[in-house]
């Protein structure tokens, strides 16, 4: 259920697998782990000699629940190609910004914003 309520609801790519969710401080985390299968090699376009170099965690606040904060808490992974010797993160796929309310939808669109 999990995965399914951060793809349509949060818009997070099926690359990411919901490790825990955690409410105990008050808000609500998703604690996001990339699939081993999404480490491809950017320049190669190549999973097989992919070396994980370390990581670091990216936290992005959402839409509340029940007036409770959401984070997306996700994993950012250094990794090196041994192929040909790139060192590169796998950025976690954001949504696109989304207009709020359909008056500020068409000012935009008047201005040529959108």
């Amino acid at each position: 259920m999990n995965q399914k309520l951060l793809e349509q609801a949060f818009g997070v790519s099926r690359d990411y697998r919901c490790a825990y969710v955690d409410t105990r401080s008050g808000s609500v985390q998703f604690r996001l782990e990339l699939k081993p299968e999404a480490l491809v090699s950017p320049r190669r376009g190549a999973a097989e000699a992919i070396i994980g170099q370390g990581r670091r965690f990216r936290v992005l606040q959402t839409v509340p629940i029940e007036l409770r904060p959401v984070y997306l808490v996700t994993e950012v992974p250094r990794c090196l190609c041994r192929g040909c010797g790139l060192i590169f993160e796998v950025a976690p796929p954001l949504p696109g910004r989304r207009c709020a309310t359909r008056a500020s939808s068409r000012s935009l669109s008047r201005t040529g914003a959108a």
